[in-house]
């Protein structure tokens, strides 16, 4: 995990205690990140923590700018993922 600026970047490995150490570091910051990047090695997928809080920071700011989440995933392993997301009016 390393932030630049505003863009913060992480692993798609990371495990619950890696998640939990993230959501820390993300709750103070929250309104000066403006992009989690994700370092991309799709054969490497640890817990699905992961997205569910990056849901949630997704919902809490919907104009953070988060590469997974915004568009599709393709993981060797599990194959591509596809958000289904419901625009609030």
């Amino acid at each position: 995990m390393t932030i630049d600026g505003d863009i913060l970047e992480i692993e798609l490995s990371m495990d619950i205690k890696d998640v939990i150490e993230l959501k820390n570091f993300i709750s103070p910051r929250l309104e000066y990140i403006e992009e989690i990047k994700v370092i991309k090695d799709t054969s490497i997928f640890a817990s699905s923590s992961l997205f569910g809080l990056l849901h949630s920071v997704k919902k809490t700011k919907p104009s953070i700018v988060i590469d997974i989440i915004d568009n599709d995933l393709d993981i060797d392993n599990y194959g591509l993922i596809h958000w289904v997301k419901h625009e609030q009016r």
